[in-house]
């Protein structure tokens, strides 16, 4: 038999280890690190003692479900999981039943699971439950840095981030996302966490500027475990700023970072259906890659 209980700080190193061994089985490209898990106790709006739910036998940690709390756009995100060698025992259905409880409580109103398409076991979970595809995203890579000369128009210049831009990134971001699908709109302590984090570098923030004002963006990470490996977290311009090739401006200069700092691979994820999106990022050599799957069930009417 299994238990159904709240994560304990003393439940890291295993809870790791679990996560570690299904993405090893699995291929999903969740692999962490103790650090980095670390590093995610303090983020903002987020409590592992009541957000992380596992599934315990013999006092073996066999399974989990993570939430992240959205709950000023009505959703909670679910990240759900089983050991290879324990499926099958009713163990993800407890674990989902239990999120789900949370999620009502917490007042969300949806709550979303994202998987990567072709992940057969997933998708047939989810779907068997009442899930369905409510959205796509692509996940694009660019392996040939054929991106030309850097041209920024004229009356606008680069500028990297610096301490105490951590309100003028928050507004931006959120000027330029606010009314996307799936957007949830940031805090300046939520923005000051991760620029902290230990796979962004302050350098890997770019602005495009017309003067002292900021109209564009994009924010560069590595990846925590391939230091070959860097992503493009978030881009965007200013909507009365856009269609004077400043978004192309910022994507090459950040493309140009990151090859400097000697990255073989980047990364970025878009929404399916941004179609502009999707043609800038095909115009510098991005090819998608794979595509991220983002169910989702209502909570209110269960």
């Amino acid at each position: 038999m299994f238990t159904i209980r709240n994560f304990h700080i003393h439940d890291l190193i295993p809870y790791v280890q679990l996560v570690n061994d299904i993405n090893e089985v699995d291929g999903l490209g969740k692999s962490t690190s103790v650090a980095q898990f670390k590093q995610r106790l303090e983020q903002p709006g987020y409590n592992s003692d009541e957000d992380l739910i596992l599934a315990e036998i013999d006092s073996l940690i066999v399974g989990y479900a993570d939430m992240v709390r959205e709950l000023d756009i009505g959703r909670v995100i679910l990240d759900i999981a089983v050991g290879s060698t324990n499926r099958g025992q009713g163990i993800g259905s407890r674990l989902l039943e239990s999120a789900m409880d949370h999620g009502r409580k917490l007042g969300a109103k949806v709550i979303h699971i994202p998987i990567a398409q072709g992940v057969q076991p997933g998708e047939h979970f989810v779907r068997k439950r009442g899930f369905r595809v409510t959205r796509r995203h692509w996940q694009m890579s660019l392996t040939e840095y054929g991106v030309g000369v850097l041209r920024i128009p004229s009356g606008f210049e680069l500028c990297h981030f610096r301490p105490g831009d951590e309100e003028s990134l928050c507004l931006l971001q959120n000027l330029v996302f606010t009314g996307s699908w799936g957007f949830h709109p940031n805090t300046v302590e939520e923005i000051r966490y991760l620029v902290n984090e230990d796979w962004c570098r302050p350098n890997s923030i770019l602005f495009i500027c017309e003067g002292q004002r900021k109209v564009g963006y994009c924010w560069m990470m590595d990846h925590p475990i391939d230091k070959n490996k860097g992503y493009i977290r978030m881009m965007g311009i200013n909507p009365i700023y856009r269609n004077q090739g400043l978004g192309k401006a910022i994507l090459v200069a950040g493309i140009k970072h990151l090859k400097k700092c000697g990255k073989k691979e980047i990364e970025l994820l878009v929404d399916s259906r941004n179609q502009s999106a999707k043609r800038l990022y095909q115009s510098v050599g991005f090819q998608k890659k794979g595509t991220t799957l983002w169910y989702q069930r209502n909570l209110c009417s269960y």
